[in-house]
């Protein structure tokens, strides 16, 4: 059953109210007209979609630097103020398919498409582009550009140029919501960072860690390579949030990274925004996380991820409404992303909406019928609803996908031991320890097992543990429903303070 919120006549809470409302009005017009009752369809204002571009050359090896190129075009389009950029999730979908330029514009809600391809030839590359409008398929603009492979990042300024001008934003003029310091890697430099960006853009442990190592082959190569250090964080960010890696070894390398990436270059969403995930999740600095997200978003309007994690961050502090909003922007932005949609999910699950929260996850899981994060917060809601057995099965459809992962593990031995299958419970519990030999299994999961089977000594002993650890989980320990059986004990409260998370 979802939480009844209480009314309270506090002139504090008004005001608050009224700065989120505002806040709302003023960083996304889009609501705005909803609420006047305009048209969703942003036709008045420029939006586009950069498509992956064609690999001429036909080379696999050379993949990475077709769909590198593209996304660094993107990036540089993303910092125009005043311009709507699709994510690349939602626009690289389209690879190699542009039949019905119309549909994808809706589907991308975008006015305008830039395709192109590329070859290298020698130690040239050579970039054609057009830009397209999808209201009618039409052409507005081709242009073609040859450059040294040692001076790509003059070739992505002056494509950048032509298209803000063919935009109707002067090229001259163009405002940059804060001016880039963008530095001029070297070819080889700059070849592992996109190949590291493109294992980065998979997310998985092993990806990751491979992003890990190009990223540093290309700060060997360019110790002033601040988009690399920015990779960096990424990485370990994502490697801290899922526990494949312990969060004191995690964290703070990416806080470590991300400093650095600034230290190069302070105009730089990417690296605010890891210090934003860093502060809230491993920090647990609520005030310094949410002036990183802002930061980062202020820097680049564009940049998706940035909305996502604050989302996070709002739907901790329990100001779901404000979470939501930023959700939405992240989903305008990068519409088809499966786990973008798949986190407004567990922010209803968060916030005690529970048949919302299913809701949200089935549509997530008809887009894409493996995302395991899907699975595992559906479960979740299920089991809110005491409806077990499709918890289970849940459970069961994520661990198919990440087999061995300590956190789906963690979850299908609380709802055992929660639905009275106890037995089961501990064999999980003897393979989460077995685990823990020769791999980082988070406490906070453990814990959880033992909160299941109703032990609360263990429960405690562990979450303890969880907190020496630095356990990113615990930043839901107030919102989390698992916690239901030990949550009358003064104990948990006293681990609520501990982390500090606010009343």
């Amino acid at each position: 059953m979802a939480r009844k919120k209480e009314l309270v006549r506090s002139p504090t809470i008004v005001a608050s109210l009224g700065v989120i409302v505002a806040l709302a009005f003023l960083l996304f017009p889009k609501l705005k007209a909803k609420l006047n009752g305009k048209n969703d369809h942003e036709k008045d204002s420029p939006s586009i979609a950069v498509l992956p571009f064609e690999n001429v050359n036909n080379n696999p090896e050379l993949a990475y630097f077709s769909d590198g190129l593209a996304e660094d075009i993107r990036d540089d389009l993303s910092r125009i103020k005043g311009l709507k950029v699709c994510a690349r999730t939602s626009s690289f979908q389209f690879r190699g398919n542009i039949a019905n330029v119309r549909q994808i514009g809706e589907k991308l809600r975008a006015n305008t498409l830039l395709d192109g391809s590329l070859q290298i030839q020698d130690d040239r590359i050579v970039v054609s582009v057009r830009l397209i409008d999808t209201k009618d398929g039409s052409q507005i603009w081709t242009g073609q550009y040859s450059e040294n492979m040692d001076n790509i990042s003059a070739l992505q300024g002056r494509i950048t140029s032509a298209v803000a001008e063919k935009l109707q934003i002067e090229s001259t003029k163009i405002d940059l919501q804060i001016p880039a310091k963008k530095s001029a890697p070297g070819k080889e430099a700059y070849a592992f960072y996109l190949k590291g960006r493109s294992f980065w853009n998979l997310r998985t442990p092993s990806d990751l860690k491979k992003g890990i190592d190009l990223f540093r082959q290309a700060i060997a190569l360019d110790s002033a390579y601040a988009a690399a250090y920015s990779g960096l964080a990424d990485c370990y960010t994502a490697l801290g949030y899922g526990s494949f890696m312990a969060p004191r070894e995690a964290f703070p390398r990416a806080l470590e990274a991300a400093t650095k990436a600034l230290q190069i270059d302070s105009t730089l969403a990417e690296p605010h925004a890891s210090l934003g995930y860093y502060k809230f999740y491993y920090e647990w600095d609520w005030a310094a996380a949410e002036q990183e997200f802002r930061a980062s978003i202020a820097r680049n309007a564009n940049y998706e991820i940035a909305y996502d994690w604050y989302g996070y961050y709002l739907t901790a502090m329990r100001r779901y409404d404000e979470a939501r909003i930023i959700l939405q922007k992240a989903g305008e932005l990068d519409p088809l992303s499966v786990p973008i949609s798949t986190d407004m999910g567990f922010s209803f699950y968060y916030g005690g909406n529970y048949d919302q929260a299913i809701s949200v996850l089935k549509e997530s899981l008809q887009k894409s019928p493996t995302f395991p994060l899907a699975h595992l917060w559906l479960g979740r809601a299920y089991q809110a609803k005491n409806r077990y057995k499709e918890a289970i099965s849940e459970y069961k459809a994520t661990m198919e996908t990440t087999v061995g992962w300590p956190v789906a593990l963690a979850a299908i031995g609380n709802v055992y031991g929660e639905s009275g299958q106890k037995e089961l419970a501990r064999q999980i519990l003897d393979t989460l320890i077995s685990l823990s030999s020769n791999k980082f299994v988070t406490a906070y999961g453990v814990a959880l097992v033992y909160a299941g089977l109703g032990e609360k000594e263990q429960a405690f002993l562990l979450l303890n543990k969880a907190f020496d650890e630095r356990s990113n989980w615990l930043v839901w320990l107030k919102s989390d429903p698992r916690w239901a059986p030990i949550s009358s004990d003064k104990r948990y409260g006293e681990m609520v303070n501990k982390v500090g998370l606010p009343h």
